[in-house]
């Protein structure tokens, strides 16, 4: 397994995110928890664009179905290494951000709407009225819960 791999690896294990990748919600998780991440400051060297569900990296989604793979041939080098204390620190300061706080949503579409506002806000430079207007217009289900997103992100110290 490559130390890109076990990296990726790493950062799910830490952010208590199960790297299974059967079904889009387990892709979806994957790819918002990595996002989110590297927004924390645990750069892999993935690059989001906007996609249906929010930010997307497809370099992201190869690797995460090569380290399905190598785990499932037994490739487990991966176990028993841990992240320097620096970016275990700074994932620790958003895992809380992976619980999803809003009760009418799973932990796949709230991390769809944390990574989807943070995008908006941080990568597009919207205010936050422009990110409540596109949220609104791209993913009606998830804008009427902006508000908690931002107050979440404020907290993991995301948006300033």
């Amino acid at each position: 397994m490559d130390s890109r791999l076990i990296a990726l690896a790493l950062l799910l294990d830490e952010l208590g995110v199960d790297g299974d990748i059967r079904t889009i919600d387990d892709r979806k998780r994957i790819q918002k928890a990595v996002y989110l991440g590297q927004r924390a400051g645990v750069d892999l060297g993935y690059r989001f664009s906007w996609y249906l569900k929010g930010p997307y990296s497809p370099k992201l989604a190869d690797d995460y179905y090569s380290l399905a793979e190598a785990v499932t041939a037994g490739d487990k080098e991966h176990e028993g290494r841990t992240l320097v204390p620096s970016l275990k620190q700074r994932l620790e300061q958003i895992r809380p951000l992976m619980d999803c706080a809003e009760e009418s949503l799973n932990q796949e579409d709230w991390l769809e709407l944390l990574a989807s506002y943070d995008y908006l806000r941080r990568v597009l430079h919207q205010s936050a009225e422009q990110a409540a207007e596109t949220m609104q217009r791209k993913k009606p289900t998830l804008a009427p819960h902006w508000k908690a997103a931002e107050l979440k992100l404020r907290e993991a110290c995301l948006l300033p």
